[in-house]
């Protein structure tokens, strides 16, 4: 039997919290088929599309699923989607995020991020907003791998 140490009260970090707090800020549209703008606070997000349609709710991580899923739960927005649920998928790379979602309320969720040409399932890259409102420049942004 082995004796306790300071290490036992050390509670692992999980990697749904790691992702979670690289997720914290805001995030302005990079590329996709709809402008957007998304805000993350604690377990909450707001999205902002271009055309005025303003979605806020809650989510959970899937960070240990491939791809790492997001289930997005709508509390506020178009009345067509309020109370559902949006199943969506995402990477993170750097300062750049990778957001995929399926259709609220339905049970499909994305299994792969479409190409720029695809219309559906819905996905956008978003880049940080770094604390004094700048974006990285182009050329310090990582590629996507």
């Amino acid at each position: 039997m082995r004796s306790p140490s300071l290490e036992d009260d050390v509670a692992p970090v999980s990697v749904q919290s790691l992702d979670r707090d690289r997720l914290q800020g805001s995030w302005t549209f990079l590329a996709g088929p709809r402008e957007a703008h998304l805000d993350v606070t604690g377990d909450h997000f707001t999205i902002r599309f271009r055309n005025g349609e303003v979605y806020l709710g809650t989510f959970t991580l899937g960070p240990s699923d491939r791809p790492k899923t997001m289930d997005m739960f709508i509390a506020e927005g178009p009345e067509r989607h309020r109370g559902l649920k949006s199943l969506a998928i995402y990477a993170l790379d750097g300062d750049r995020l990778i957001w995929s979602t399926g259709r609220p309320g339905t049970p499909a969720r994305p299994r792969y991020f479409p190409g720029p040409e695809d219309r559906e399932p819905l996905c956008i890259v978003f880049q940080r907003v770094k604390q004094n409102g700048a974006i990285p420049a182009p050329h310090l942004i990582n590629k996507p791998r």
